[in-house]
């Protein structure tokens, strides 16, 4: 028997299974049936969803004739739709017998009450899981996974397994990578990531790391870098805070880094401005930064309004137009001295003396004349 009639064999015995099982859903009567059986029968079908789905693409990296591979993709499609209608009604009846327990738990709760919260949950945004790639973060990682998937009863361990995987990069996906998919190994990669990433030394020396490692700014009028800086230092010191871990017992190696990470000329004022009277603490570099960062900011807002840059424009017109008229018009000129109009006065008066009337007005009028 060669590789294909192996693999179809074990399909055809899934698909089997898998029938079986939807036929006992559509039996089911309107009566709800108790919550452990529904729930089993749904993670019956769901673990037999995904072995059908594994022989499916087995199968079909095996055909190499196009018009066999559209007859197997249109049986598969027939078998994921009785798959999928067997699931809703099941999470449908799941869904009746939960407010029902409720109703029963609560007589205050009615149902409009709890069709009314169920309302408003799903006008929620919806959640968007952040990927771990093992980093500090498995702690926010792990409670938005659990939050949203661990915690979900609607799910089986398999389907969380596949979930947890998705959500994984490397190196952390290479922790769960060898594991098989099934419920027990759920539950043991969940315990080997709290081990490996979820240990308070390992987030702390992280945290370390990140400020032992941030990126220094080297010109302070470069304000968006200095916010950069500030944000990034005081997220950590917070996750650290959160964690127990005092400033105390790292400050006197964090203080000589964190000046370094600042411009020269903000160090110097700095230590102009602090107390000399008691040691550098991180609290006090970081209030200085803080008080910088918002007066630089502030300062940006004011220089970068648009009238205030018409104002400017406006000004730099004036002193254009002002230093053109400067050159043009204040520039010293040629002036005669008192000796020199003396003398052309006296020079002119014995010409005119040898003038007529006639002759004087034209010699005024045209002094290029009559020479």
């Amino acid at each position: 028997m060669d590789k294909m009639s192996k693999v179809i064999e074990k399909r055809s015995s899934v698909r089997s299974s898998i029938t079986k099982l939807v036929k006992r859903v559509q039996a089911l009567g309107e009566e709800t049936e108790d919550l452990n059986s529904l729930s089993e029968l749904l993670e019956l079908i769901e673990t037999k969803e995904e072995i059908l789905k594994k022989y499916d693409s087995e199968v079909e990296d095996l055909i190499t004739d196009p018009e066999k591979f559209k007859v197997e993709l249109k049986g598969s499609e027939e078998y994921d739709d009785k798959i999928l209608s067997a699931k809703i009604k099941l999470k449908s009846k799941l869904k009746t017998f939960t407010e029902k327990t409720v109703q029963e738990s609560h007589p205050s709760l009615n149902k409009s009450n709890i069709s009314e919260n169920a309302a408003s949950a799903l006008k929620l945004p919806k959640l968007e899981i952040p990927r771990f790639s093992g980093d500090s973060n498995f702690m926010e990682f792990f409670g938005c996974f659990d939050s949203a998937i661990g915690s979900n009863d609607y799910l089986s361990k398999i389907e969380k397994f596949q979930y947890l995987k998705s959500l994984l990069s490397p190196p952390a996906y290479n922790v769960v990578a060898g594991f098989e998919l099934n419920e027990k190994n759920y539950d043991s990669c969940l315990e080997l990531l709290k081990q490996r990433y979820g240990r308070t030394d390992f987030i702390i020396n992280s945290y370390m790391s990140k400020l032992l490692n941030l990126e220094p700014v080297r010109n302070s009028s470069h304000v968006k870098s200095l916010r950069r800086l500030y944000d990034e230092i005081e997220v950590n010191i917070r996750n650290l805070r959160a964690l127990n871990v005092t400033e105390g017992s790292y400050g006197h190696l964090l203080n000589p880094l964190l000046l370094k990470l600042l411009p020269q000329d903000l160090v110097l004022d700095f230590h102009r401005k602090r107390s000399k009277d008691k040691n550098c603490e991180v609290s006090e570099i970081m209030t200085f930064l803080r008080n910088e960062v918002e007066s630089r900011e502030i300062c940006e807002s004011v220089t970068s309004n648009p009238k205030s840059s018409e104002t400017k424009r406006t000004f730099s017109q004036n002193c254009q137009n002002f230093q053109t008229y400067q050159r043009n018009y204040s520039k010293p000129k040629n002036v005669s001295t008192a000796a020199t109009l003396h003398t052309q006065v006296l020079f002119a008066k014995d010409v005119f003396l040898n003038f007529t009337m006639n002759q004087s007005v034209e010699k005024i009028l045209n002094p290029l004349t009559l020479r």
